[in-house]
């Protein structure tokens, strides 16, 4: 066959690819492409902060190894056009999965993972936080959080943070090895007051090593919790919880959901999102009772995902990360009516 045959050949295949994605998705749905460069961009995170979108994602050379990962924070006030913020970077640390919250004092607060390698070994991680400025135009250097000495491991993390009634609720994860020299996760509910100073709530006691984590609230004070698993079945887990957030109950999603967040959408209802079954990324809506069902796939592959959510005026505003679309990961933006979720 002539190369030119074959080039076109393959051509028409891509085109037809992304033809049949476009397809897929309801009609009021806008999915764009809102940064892509030669790095490997992902796991993102979005917030509204002062009308304007801001997006957080790690940049680097690979999904892990190679040079230190770094943190880019772009704005837009409209999910049209987006511009660079910030940077946020640490020698020697792989700064990995931001996480934007907004603390009671009104300054963005970046949460990330601080991992640490030597080559291709993990050697440990340290959970890293950095503060906006009043206008949200740049970033402190980021600094580690502050634990008790007997809740630390070798390797933590602090996945994100979500305030509430002044305090803020995050899932921190630790990675031991077993006797038989394999890695397992424990998960363990902190709060904090100023963003840097933790102290533990509740260790949550879950099997299928636990990990990446994201809280909202109930308009009662409730905790609702929903984790990745990555042992057993792997199904992810959500959980609630009363005040003080000590005693919890879970339920088993129908199934595994990598990067996990979600967002209130109506009351006790609420579309989360994730990695589904490591197959692509997709959104799920779910009451508080563990209701599941799935009801959204984004153009996406199986590398892909880490989704960020904020939700106004009937509309779902939504980042994350995928390679379907070029030889490394880039960041989209969709914007979905509420109509589309249901």
């Amino acid at each position: 066959m002539k190369k030119s045959l074959v080039a076109t050949i393959s051509i028409l295949i891509f085109f037809i690819t992304l033809n049949s994605i476009s397809q897929t998705l309801p009609k009021g749905v806008k999915v764009s492409q809102i940064y892509s460069d030669e790095n490997y961009n992902a796991f993102t995170s979005l917030i509204k902060f002062k009308g304007d979108f801001y997006c957080a994602f790690r940049s680097g050379e690979n999904h892990v190894y190679g040079k230190d990962g770094i943190i880019k924070i772009i704005t837009s006030k409209d999910g049209m056009v987006w511009k660079e913020v910030d940077q946020i970077a640490l020698s020697g640390f792989d700064l990995r999965d931001p996480k934007l919250s907004v603390t009671p004092e009104g300054l963005i607060m970046a949460t990330m993972g601080g991992s640490i390698y030597e080559g291709k070994t993990l050697l440990g991680g340290i959970p890293h936080v950095a503060f906006s400025n009043p206008i949200g135009t740049r970033f402190s250097t980021p600094q580690p959080i502050k634990y008790d000495a007997g809740i630390k491991s070798k390797f933590d993390w602090l996945w994100s943070l979500t305030w509430h009634e002044g305090t803020g609720y995050g899932g921190m994860y630790s990675r031991k090895e077993n006797e038989a020299g394999d890695n397992e996760t424990t998960i363990k509910l902190v709060k904090t007051t100023n963003g840097v100073d933790y102290e533990m709530v509740a260790d949550l006691g879950i099997e299928g090593n636990p990990n990446e984590s994201t809280i909202r609230f109930l308009p009662n004070g409730d905790m609702l919790m929903l984790i990745r698993r990555e042992k057993g079945n792997k199904k992810a887990y959500l959980g609630k919880s009363s005040p003080p957030y000590t005693d919890w109950n879970f339920t088993e999603s129908p199934y595994f959901i990598g990067g996990p967040d979600f967002v209130a959408i109506d009351e006790g209802i609420f579309i989360g999102g994730g990695r589904i079954n490591r197959e692509y990324t997709g959104l799920v809506s779910f009451d508080k009772n563990g209701d599941f069902k799935e009801v959204l796939k984004l153009p996406s592959n199986s590398d892909s995902s880490y989704p960020g959510f904020v939700f106004e005026n009937d509309t779902l505003y939504m980042s994350y990360y995928s390679s379907h679309e070029t030889e490394k990961t880039s960041i989209y933006f969709a914007e979905i009516p509420l109509v589309e979720l249901k």
